[in-house]
């Protein structure tokens, strides 16, 4: 494998390790391992059949002239005396065979006429073949001597004289001697003068049966390597141009039927991935394609076709379904805002009223949710108290809790007693309730002049109240049945007794059935511990507490259900509970654009009563456009959330701090770099000019992001 990924190749890198080149290679490889094989079995078929061919010339020739010799020549007489002379010979004149004193012992036999016959008609034999010799011989038993007859060699280096021997083996003297007149008689081996040598021939016997000599003839391999020679080379010429051919014709045909549609397949997904990124769609890049292999590469380029063509239409769909979505996605923040609208969202609430502190949160699991909380002035002695949980989430949910809400408002505005204003709203949504939807309510209407609460629950939780001095204990109320599940139902009241300092808290079920990644609920006991944590802190401070408690438990698990909380504190008709610093003023507020009216009147009412400077004032209303206006767009994005800010006044010299707190996304817009104003504004960087003119309009302004809360100061001198 290469090293490079194939873009990261240069031509000739890309060449070398193409498909067609890897083809060709691979072709090659194949036909040289193949030519390999098929030369070893073609050489050793063509070194047998050459050597058959030799032994059978070279047999065929002797049995031919054995038959002519015994005919013309008395081969039996002449073979004996060269015998008898032979066995007449000492070991030590036998040990010079090759010497001129040795052939004197045989040197008379050369004149008589057998021996010119014999070695006539054996010089015309071998003259007339391929054979290297032809001889006569005779076998001594005793000593396993072969010994010469006659030879008609006339070279000096291969001539063997008359009663010239050798030794040889009892078994190749026994082949030829009980030879069964039919098969092949031959003997490979090898000499010292002619190498490698095949030696073939027939035994010639007399009238009796009996052996008296053999005929001989010798053909040496020699011819054999030259043959194989040149054959091996014949065959490798003809093997690499084969090779070479058949490599480039066939590399020609896969890259026509393989490569090339491959190439152009991959070109066009390179134009279909480029064209994408431009933005330019409805080309078919795929479909224009006109491959015809009839293989599984055109059905390749057909699938792509098909693909492309699904990919275009997908587009256009997606396209579609994410307008939509965006569309979706607009309305529900909208939904979202209209909803957290439809609550009370202003603290203090009632700034002008002593005799109670009242403070509530709800944070739906989506979007939108079905949970709801209400508290209003009936009358100028009767606060009224709404908690309710609508059955689902969601659109549908949010929907029935606006409806829910305005008719639990309008039936306790009327001056109706809790358990009757239940079962007014009972008996309107009974009366067009399709969709079967429910909704569990605790309604509470408060005389401010005495403290006694009377109320009504319509399948709600437990509500908890703190006695003065005391802790939170629930108070276990008779349930009615839920608001829309039945016509006609009935709602029994009861009353509590608020002495100054008492807290109340009612709570949808979201609080105590919150639950973690191992699937444990919060549950009441952690609810109540969480209250009692801090038990004469100011609501605001309780509802935080216990929100904190329940984040902790669930850590990363997501949230399933709505959590709303309500916590009233009666302080009593005089205002005997919780002092409030003169000099500490504080509202919460959701944070929304279009509440930053409300927060600047909050601000200017106290800035004119310390008689602040209408610079100054205006210098402070642009710092609070800006910095709660990106509390509002960018902190609880793309959802909505509260905002608390809190006034303080300090003395030698006279300033006032104002501190923007929210819990949203951690944010320090203290962090960015000023712009650069002494560039065009075409030049500079996007945003950052708004923090930068409330930086050089106040006195000090600093962050910091404590308790999961953004917490952004400024000051200014008045």
């Amino acid at each position: 494998m290469p090293d490079k990924s194939v873009r990261e190749m240069g031509n000739l890198e890309r060449k070398h390790h193409a498909l067609a080149a890897r083809m060709f290679h691979s072709i090659l490889m194949c036909g040289v391992i193949l030519g390999a094989v098929m030369l070893a079995v073609g050489l050793g078929l063509y070194v047998v059949e050459l050597t058959n061919q030799y032994i059978n010339e070279a047999f065929d020739l002797s049995r031919n002239a054995s038959g002519i010799v015994q005919k013309v020549v008395d081969v039996e007489s002449y073979s004996t005396r060269v015998l008898e002379i032979y066995r007449e010979l000492s070991e030590e004149e036998r040990e010079q065979v090759g010497t001129e004193a040795y052939h004197q012992h045989f040197a008379h036999l050369t004149e008589e006429a057998d021996y010119q016959q014999l070695i006539g008609i054996l010089k015309d034999f071998n003259e007339s073949s391929d054979v290297n010799n032809i001889y006569f011989a005779v076998y001594d038993e005793e000593q396993s001597a072969l010994i010469y007859v006659a030879d008609p060699d006339e070279s000096q280096e291969t001539y063997f004289p008359i009663g010239t021997w050798f030794r040889i083996t009892a078994k190749q003297a026994k082949k030829f001697r009980n030879w069964d007149g039919v098969s092949r008689l031959f003997h490979i081996g090898f000499s010292d003068q002619h190498g490698l040598m095949c030696t073939s021939g027939v035994p010639m016997k007399n009238s009796s049966g009996a052996v008296i000599g053999y005929l001989l003839a010798n053909t040496t391999m020699e011819e054999l390597s030259h043959s194989v020679g040149s054959f091996l080379l014949q065959y490798m010429t003809a093997l690499i141009l084969v090779t070479f051919l058949l490599g480039y014709f066939l590399t020609q045909h896969m890259k026509e039927t393989l490569v090339d549609p491959i190439n152009e397949i991959a070109d066009a997904a390179l134009s279909y991935v480029q064209d994408r990124k431009h933005g330019s769609s409805g080309i078919l890049h795929f479909g224009s394609l006109n491959i015809r292999t009839g293989d599984e590469v055109e059905n390749l380029s057909l699938i792509m076709a098909d693909m492309e063509r699904e990919l275009i239409e997908y587009d256009k769909n997606l396209t579609k379904v994410t307008a939509e979505k965006e569309r979706i996605g607009t309305e529900l923040a909208l939904a979202t805002r209209i909803q957290a609208d439809m609550l009370p969202g202003i603290y203090p609430a009632f700034p002008e009223r002593p005799e109670f502190d009242v403070y509530a949160t709800m944070t739906p699991a989506k979007e939108v949710g079905g949970d709801f909380y209400d508290f209003f002035l009936i009358d100028e002695d009767h606060l009224g108290l709404v908690i309710a949980d609508v059955s689902g989430k969601g659109i549908p949910a949010a929907l029935f809790m606006m409806a829910s809400k305005i008719l639990l408002n309008n039936a306790a505005m009327s001056g109706r007693s809790p358990g009757a204003a239940l079962e007014l709203v009972n008996s309107q949504i009974c009366s067009n309730n399709r969709e079967e939807m429910f909704v569990t309510v605790w309604l509470g209407v408060l005389e401010l002049s005495t403290g006694r609460l009377k109320a009504a629950n319509a399948g709600h939780e437990y509500p908890t109240l703190q006695k003065p001095g005391g802790k939170f204990e629930l108070v276990k109320d008779r349930h009615g049945f839920v608001i829309g599940g039945m016509a006609g139902m009935r709602y029994r009241e009861y009353e509590l007794q608020m002495e100054p300092g008492a807290k109340l808290f009612v709570y949808t079920d979201g609080v105590a059935e919150a639950t973690n990644a191992a699937g444990t609920l919060f549950g009441t006991e952690r609810m109540l511990a969480a209250l009692n944590k801090h038990p004469s802190a100011a609501p605001r401070q309780i509802l935080e507490t216990v929100n904190a408690e329940v984040a902790a438990f669930v850590d990363q698990a997501p949230q399933f259900d709505d959590l709303t909380m309500l916590c009233l504190e009666y302080s009593g008709p005089e205002g005997k509970g919780r002092e409030e610093d003169e000099n500490v003023k504080e509202m919460t507020i959701y944070a929304s654009v279009k509440n930053i009216p409300a927060v600047t009147a909050f601000v200017d009412e106290h800035l004119e009563s310390l008689g602040c400077s209408m610079k100054a004032q205006m210098q402070i209303d642009i710092a609070i456009d800006e910095i709660f206006g990106n509390i509002a767009q960018y902190a609880y994005a793309p959802e909505t959330g509260q905002a608390t800010v809190k006034l303080e006044t300090e003395q030698d010299p006279l300033a006032v701090v104002i501190t923007f707190i929210d819990r949203g996304v951690p944010y320090d817009p203290l962090a960015k770099e000023d712009p650069d104003i002494s560039l065009d504004a075409s030049e500079r960087e996007a945003g950052g000019l708004g923090i930068f003119l409330v930086k050089k309009t106040m006195d000090d302004m600093s962050y910091e992001y404590k308790d999961g809360q953004n917490i952004l100061r400024i000051r200014k001198k008045l």
